[in-house]
């Protein structure tokens, strides 16, 4: 049984990896997305689990016949998650409805989630009934997710699409099917022509199954790849050719925004010679760029699927000047590369995705606009964009640009903000020109030609009322500053993109997170009057346990992003060292249900790692990959032990405690992404888990 385990802790986290990064392209690249569905799939994992109670044990049958279905459901989910926009009619280009995105996340993820939950739960039982434990199962399955990650990482690296990493895991499935039946020949058989059929689709048949399948979501494919970054997809009608990233239309080869963002930035600057741009270089900023008569420009690119695909498929209009003389390109992630630049440059041109993840957070915070100014030489213009609105601001609206542009202004003593559906950011540590004839007159003198951008267009810009109103409108947000550490610009992205489907969330204001601190004393009051039941507190205890896991580890992996500048690359290392304390777990948690008062030590151990963390936190250490493997490891050994602590104190109840251990994770991933770490930021969210965690004391006082 131990193989067994080990099998569905690595497949588990492969269908992981397939299954989100299907679903986030089926709905258009939001960080929602995620969220929902790792909450999802911890939910169903929790239902299986329940699910694996029931039924005799005595046999392994019933681990055949669930190694069979997960073999097919694994490839059938990902071709759910690809034909989820058909099945619900939805119009090319728009959005789903929000409940329709959340049902398509239920259904893709419900078959494997509730299978895997299922099998855990029945080896695990089997395994106990053979003289083993539930700990030790927690601590086998923890450890196949160890290679799982490692795996997922690889695959990644090498492009391998999702359905192919389906397929492996489901020829993998269909295997230990085969083996777990023994001499079953019911088993052996069937396991094994499957299994090879897997084998044969995913070698022979991998890649024109997924590029047929993609074909329905992209009736007009050119090319598709996936990289460790995400998926690049190339589409052509006629003439444009429009590039999407993780489903969501990055650009098209039509658009005037480059223009728009490159111009009106270098026109500040009276002769501007060396330019950096980060990111966006491919759809025409390069282009744009090299019409100012440069002497040089750096183009800093995180993917370089991104540069290839451009090479192969853009018009020479567009790909001839990444290879211009003039044009150097780089491949890494823009805030390390700034952070290591000993050059400066008259102007830096930010081409970044909008703020909707800690991740692309990191380009629009205090730390970054300091990094900016570093590099600028004295009359140096910075310049980005924000998506916006020409006529009404709804108060997120108001709060996101506003929470940047205070960022902004408390790094550059001058800064504009152009109006239009997306807001032009200029700073400069000098006095910025507001004189349009000024900016007109450069222009003609640079020989300028746009389609968009024109004299008139610039003094329609700086001269029509909403130039004022939207700068009075950003002054008075109220909004706190941006930063690294307290990423508060996320959270407003994510309520302005629900306010696409429900107007009133565009006017929902959070505060700053105080009703958090409030939320504590009901905490409290739940957790007391638990006792008056028998095993409620261990149930809450290992509840809480999950939730505080998975909160500091969202933690580590955003400070660790920040610091490092690259977190795709080395994420499996440190999402192996999390499975890694999880398989460690049962040795302390066996020795504290042994021991008088073990578990008001382990309750006590919660409190001390979330509390440690702000040391880690502001450690320069935090940006080794190592350093923060090696922390999550002692974290996940903490949270895991709690685990195994309740389940020696409770026989029998190990397939209970583990769902309330998965819906305790759950209700973590969604409160601790949207509210904890951008409302709280990351030292006073760690404060608020020590708080809450004290209340576990409360549940064992006396246990």
């Amino acid at each position: 049984m131990s193989l067994f385990l080990f099998f569905v802790g690595f497949v588990s986290i492969l269908g992981q990896v397939a299954l989100l990064r299907e679903l986030v392209v089926a709905l258009f690249g939001s960080e929602l997305v995620y969220l929902l569905a790792i909450s999802f799939w911890m939910v169903w994992t929790g239902v299986g689990a329940l699910l694996g109670r029931r039924g005799d044990d005595r046999g392994a049958m019933s681990l055949c016949r669930g190694g069979f279905l997960l073999g097919a459901a694994l490839p059938g989910s990902v071709l759910l998650a690809r034909a989820a926009r058909l099945l619900f009619r939805s119009t090319p280009g728009a959005y789903l409805p929000f409940e329709q995105q959340v049902a398509a996340i239920l259904l893709v993820l419900a078959p494997v989630g509730l299978l895997i939950g299922y099998l855990f739960v029945r080896a695990a039982r089997l395994r106990v009934r053979r003289g083993g434990s539930f700990a030790a199962a927690y601590g086998i399955e923890s450890l196949g997710g160890v290679a799982g990650g490692i795996a997922a990482t690889f695959l990644l690296a090498g492009r391998l699409p999702a359905i192919s990493t389906a397929l492996l895991a489901s020829a993998l499935s269909f295997g230990f099917a085969a083996w777990v039946g023994g001499r079953r020949w019911g088993c052996r058989i069937p396991g094994a022509v499957l299994g090879l059929l897997s084998l044969f689709l995913l070698l022979f048949l991998g890649s024109g199954i997924d590029r047929a399948t993609l074909r329905w979501h992209f009736p007009a494919l050119l090319e598709s790849r996936d990289s460790p970054y995400g998926r690049v997809t190339l589409t052509r009608w006629g003439d444009p050719i429009a590039f999407f990233e993780n489903g969501a239309l990055a650009f098209e080869t039509e658009s005037t925004d480059p223009e728009e963002i490159v111009h009106l930035t270098l026109l500040q600057h009276p002769d501007p010679r060396r330019v950096l741009v980060l990111g966006g270089g491919v759809a025409g900023s390069v282009r744009e760029a090299l019409r100012h008569h440069l002497d040089h420009v750096t183009y800093v690119e995180i993917d370089e699927t991104v540069l290839d695909l451009a090479r192969r498929h853009l018009p020479a209009t567009l790909s001839r000047f990444l290879d211009a003389p003039e044009t150097r390109i780089v491949v890494g992630d823009g805030r390390e590369f700034l952070r290591r630049a000993e050059e400066t440059y008259d102007a830096v041109i930010v081409e970044m995705p909008e703020p909707v993840s800690g991740g692309a957070n990191r380009y629009y915070t205090m730390e970054f606009f300091t990094e900016c100014r570093e590099k600028l030489v004295v009359g140096g213009v910075l310049g980005f964009r924000l998506a916006s609105s020409e006529q009404y601001w709804t108060s997120q609206l108001i709060r996101r640009n506003g929470s940047i542009y205070r960022a902004l202004t408390s790094v550059f003593s001058d800064a504009v903000v152009l109006p239009g559906t997306k807001n032009i950011f200029l700073a400069s540590k000098e006095n910025l020109p507001r004189d349009p004839d000024l900016l007109g007159r450069r222009y003609q003198e640079r020989g300028l030609e746009g389609r968009l951008v024109t004299p008139f267009y610039i003094e329609y810009l700086y001269t029509n009322d909403r130039f004022r109103e939207v700068e009075e409108l950003l002054e008075g947000s109220g909004a706190p500053v941006n930063t690294d550490g307290r990423p508060i610009c996320y959270s407003f992205t994510v309520f302005l993109w629900l306010s696409r489907f429900y107007r009133s969330l565009g006017e929902v204001s959070v505060g700053g997170g105080r009703f958090l601190w409030w939320a504590l004393p009901a905490v409290g009051v739940l957790f007391l009057g638990s006792r008056r039941w028998r095993r409620a507190p261990l149930f809450l205890l290992v509840a809480l346990a999950g939730m505080v896991g998975i909160v500091v580890e969202f933690a580590v992996l955003l400070r660790f992003q920040t610091a490092s500048g690259v977190l795709y690359r080395d994420i499996g290392l440190i999402l192996a060292g999390f499975m890694a304390g999880l398989g460690l777990s049962p040795l302390p948690g066996r020795a504290a249900a042994r021991m008088r008062g073990g578990g008001a030590l382990l309750a006590a151990s919660l409190v001390a790692v979330s509390g440690l963390s702000i040391a880690l936190f502001r450690w320069s250490g935090v940006g080794s990959a190592a350093v923060s493997s090696l922390w999550l490891l002692v974290v996940a050994a903490s949270v895991g032990a709690v685990y195994c602590y309740a389940t020696e104190k409770a026989a029998g109840s190990g397939p209970s405690l583990y769902a309330a251990d998965l819906l305790g994770g759950s209700a973590g991933a969604v409160v601790g992404s949207l509210f904890l770490l951008p409302l709280l930021g990351l030292d006073a969210a760690m404060l608020w888990l020590s708080a809450l965690s004290l209340f576990g004391l409360l549940l064992l006082r006396r246990g």
